[in-house]
């Protein structure tokens, strides 16, 4: 009987505005017990948690156990020294620290936005989480409080954030407040409704997040900003007392500290632009671009015996063999539209099916993501977005990469899942009608 080894992560997917914490759960450990593959010691999701060997600035090569990056590794992004004079572009004044400063730390593929975004700005943000005690309960049966109502509760609730953004040099460059918005000292405003959220490095602070650009008002830097980042937390946590029948309704403030980087492109302008790709896995000329979603979720791999032990003398060998994919599938405003799973196939939520087979791959440009693919439509059932797709795409993964140890005579049969992030296309004949607007 095979047993399971996690390579999860705890990963809250929410469509609601605000940028505090959703709430704090115990992450799963990203090594499993097993070897890592993604440097410095797991537990929790923890970039720098721990021993094991030290980050890259992107993903480490992992010990026992490995997290999400290596020991030194997790705070690249933030190390740059001042250029001279600065850019507009860049930092909106203020200096501009080169690469490094344009650079994020490493982060798991659920934090990792859709094909075509890049990052345009990163601004270091220092102030407060604000909370509210809130009270909560259910009353009784008749509207009173009698025997059978329930019992009143209370609990800091995130009101909104209210932090002053700086730039490379420590020259402040904006704002961030409620809604979440961002400010830029240009004037423009970009606001944002949290997508993606999992337990930060340390434990007393708040999570990191991805979060989708919903709105943008003004001529300035964040005009075009399309998704942002909120990661290398430090405090902001709500108070885990004080919250009571004599504090509801007060507010508190909770110090933090993070960065922010703000993304542009592979927006709704672009979402259905066909990408460049390798010619490798370039699609035929007579097809179109109908459905594009991202995926968030897990490759699952199996320890799987080879070799020839016994009579022959051969020696047993182990591997970890790619079992299936188990992933949702999340339109352009993260709406989820669709699941991923073995075959492969795809079911989208209008009951619309697609199963297709490899016919070519290439190596993904990050060195820790799996390939980069070319798919042929085998078999679609249902009408719907999948029922004539001919050809799938699968561009700009992150992770999801096999471990490299941990699979031997004690562990054969047993799963791993590790977590990955990509891109699909699905592409019709151009003899054929529309394939639909989700998927």
């Amino acid at each position: 009987m095979s047993t399971r080894i996690e390579r999860g992560v705890m990963m809250t997917l929410l469509l609601a505005a605000g940028c505090g914490s959703g709430g704090y759960g115990t992450g799963n450990n990203q090594g499993g017990g097993t070897t890592g593959n993604a440097g410095g010691a797991g537990g929790a999701n923890e970039p720098a948690a721990g021993t094991g060997a030290a980050g890259d600035g992107s993903y480490g090569t992992g010990t026992a156990g490995g997290g999400w990056a290596g020991a030194s590794g997790g705070a690249a992004s933030s190390a740059g020294t001042g250029g001279g004079g600065g850019t507009g572009e860049t930092t909106g004044g203020g200096g501009v620290a080169g690469t490094a400063w344009l650079t994020p730390p490493a982060f798991p593929p659920a934090l990792a936005p859709p094909a075509g975004a890049t990052v345009k700005l990163h601004a270091h943000a220092v102030g407060a989480q604000i909370y509210t005690c809130t009270a909560s309960g259910s009353p009784s049966a008749d509207g009173g409080a009698g025997v059978d109502a329930g019992a009143t509760t209370y609990a800091w609730v995130l009101k909104a954030p209210d932090a002053k953004l700086y730039d490379s040099s420590g020259t402040q460059i904006g704002t961030h407040g409620a809604g979440p918005s961002w400010t830029w000292s240009d004037g423009s405003v970009a606001n944002g409704a949290k997508v993606a959220e999992l337990n930060a490095p340390a434990a007393d602070a708040i999570s990191w997040l991805l979060l989708r650009v919903t709105s943008t008002s003004g001529a300035g830097l964040l005009s075009d900003a399309t998704y942002v980042q909120r990661l290398n937390t430090t405090g902001g946590r709500a108070p885990a007392t004080g919250c009571d029948a004599t504090t509801a309704g007060t507010d508190t403030r909770s110090g933090y500290a993070a960065d922010y980087y703000f993304y542009s492109g592979g927006g709704a302008s672009a979402w259905l632009t066909a990408p460049e790709v390798p010619g490798a896995i370039a699609v035929p000329t007579d097809v179109r671009l109908a459905v594009h979603d991202h995926a968030i979720g897990m490759q699952i791999y199996n320890c799987a015996a080879g070799g020839a032990a016994g009579a022959g003398g051969g020696t047993e060998t182990y591997a970890w063999t790619f079992k299936a994919p188990d992933a949702l599938l999340y339109d352009m405003n993260f709406a989820p539209v669709a699941t991923h799973g073995a075959g492969p196939s795809w079911t989208s939520t209008d009951g619309s099916v697609v199963v297709a087979r490899e016919i070519a791959r290439v190596d993904a440009p990050r060195a820790d993501a799996i390939s980069w693919l070319l798919l042929k439509e085998l078999s679609t059932s249902g009408p719907g977005v999948f029922s004539e797709v001919a050809f799938v795409q699968r561009l700009n993964t992150s992770g999801g990469v096999a471990p490299t140890t941990g699979c031997d005579a004690t562990t054969v049969n047993t799963l791993v899942r590790v977590p990955y992030s990509a891109d699909y296309y699905f592409y019709v004949s151009i003899n054929q009608p529309d394939g639909g607007a989700g998927g």
